[in-house]
């Protein structure tokens, strides 16, 4: 999805307002209030709350998909490769501290099918990422073998989401870095052989 210039703004004062105070903040008043908007400007650019939450994830989840591409790119073995896709999304995460309220809110998505699907989208094209990448390893002889790709990549997901989350519960206070290397740390020692 190409978003405009207005929509980036959007999005970007929509981030703010989640930051502040949660998903919960954000409506299209709090929004048109916050941009110094009329709320059917605001609707010129998005059709509702909805759409605006969906751009916001899409928005981040490309920013993210770029980052990644590189790492992929590089010349780095699969391990390296994992070890700098966990850093560049931790300092992603770091720099925008309001997408963890949006993507920890996905119990509140369940009832909305625009968000479930994208977030369902999201974690899917992230498990087949982390996936390529195990096997590559595994293939690469950098990676064990006795333990299936899959696991693997839902003990890297089930990591990274539990320190971030545990960031996000300590008020943003912890070390997010510091913790994402520890996190690491303890991932190589599984991986290898």
């Amino acid at each position: 999805m190409i978003f405009t210039k207005r929509q980036i703004e959007i999005i970007d004062a929509s981030k703010d307002l989640i930051g502040e105070k949660g998903v919960q903040n954000l409506t299209i008043k709090n929004l048109a209030k916050k941009m110094s908007f009329t709320e059917p400007a605001l609707y010129r650019h998005f059709k509702d709350k909805t759409q605006i939450l969906s751009g916001l994830l899409l928005f981040h989840r490309k920013a993210i998909k770029n980052g990644v591409f590189k790492i992929l790119d590089s010349d780095k073995n699969a391990l390296e490769k994992i070890e700098a896709v966990l850093k560049f999304k931790f300092a992603h995460i770091e720099k925008n501290p309001a997408l963890v309220m949006v993507i920890f809110s996905e119990t509140s998505f369940q009832y909305c099918s625009v968000l479930s699907k994208v977030v369902r989208k999201i974690l899917d094209q992230r498990k087949k990422k982390i996936i390529s990448l195990i096997e590559n390893g595994q293939n690469e002889g950098n990676i064990r073998t006795d333990i299936n790709s899959q696991q693997l990549a839902t003990i890297v997901l089930g990591g990274i989401r539990t320190t971030i989350l545990s960031w996000r519960l300590s008020g943003f206070e912890s070390d997010l870095k510091t913790e994402g290397e520890k996190l690491w740390e303890t991932l190589e020692i599984l991986f290898k052989k």
